[in-house]
C-alpha cells in the first residue's frame, strides 16, 4: 500500500591516493543530490579525520567501513589487486607478523576493533564487511561494544 522509498547513497574513500580529486568527486555527488556516504574500509583514522573535514560543509550522513581482514594473504589481496583499496604498512606488518592464519585472523579481528573504537564517534554509523560472508568475524568486532 505505501510508496517505494529510496536513498541515494555514494561511495567515498578517505585513504584515496589523490584526495583532492576524491574530496572534488564527492562534493559533486552530493551537489546532484546524494543523502548518505559509505566510506571504503579504514584502517587509517587519521586519513578519515582528514577527509571528513574537508568534507564537513557538504553534510550528509557518512557511514564508515570496517572489514576484518582474514589473514595476511587476504590483505595483500585486498591491498594490491582491489581497485580503492589501500591498507597502510603498518597494518600489513602486523596481520604478517603471525604465522598461523588463525593468530591472523584474530589480529584482522583486533585491526577492526581499533578502527571501530576510533572511528565511532567521528560518524554518522558504521557498516561491517564480513571477510567471505563470515558473520562470526562481524560479531567478533562488534563485541568489543560491550565493553
Amino acid at each position: 500500500g505505501a510508496a517505494t522509498k529510496f536513498l541515494v547513497g555514494i561511495g567515498a574513500n578517505p585513504g584515496a591516493i589523490n584526495l583532492d580529486k576524491e574530496i572534488d568527486r564527492f562534493k559533486r555527488k552530493v551537489d546532484a543530490g546524494a543523502e548518505y556516504a559509505l566510506t571504503q574500509p579504514v584502517y587509517t583514522i587519521k586519513l578519515l579525520e582528514t577527509f571528513l573535514d574537508k568534507v564537513s560543509s557538504h553534510k550528509i550522513p557518512i557511514l564508515v567501513g570496517i572489514l576484518p581482514l582474514a589473514s595476511a594473504r587476504n590483505a595483500d589481496f585486498l591491498h594490491n589487486e582491489v581497485p580503492g583499496m589501500s591498507i597502510p604498512k603498518k597494518i600489513l606488518s602486523r596481520i604478517h607478523s603471525y604465522a598461523r592464519e588463525d593468530e591472523a585472523k584474530k589480529e584482522g579481528i583486533r585491526i577492526a576493533q581499533e578502527a571501530l573504537l576510533e572511528a565511532k564517534n567521528m560518524v554518522d554509523g558504521v557498516y561491517i564487511m564480513p571477510p567471505f560472508g563470515r558473520v562470526s568475524a562481524a560479531i567478533e568486532v562488534l563485541s568489543i561494544l560491550r565493553n
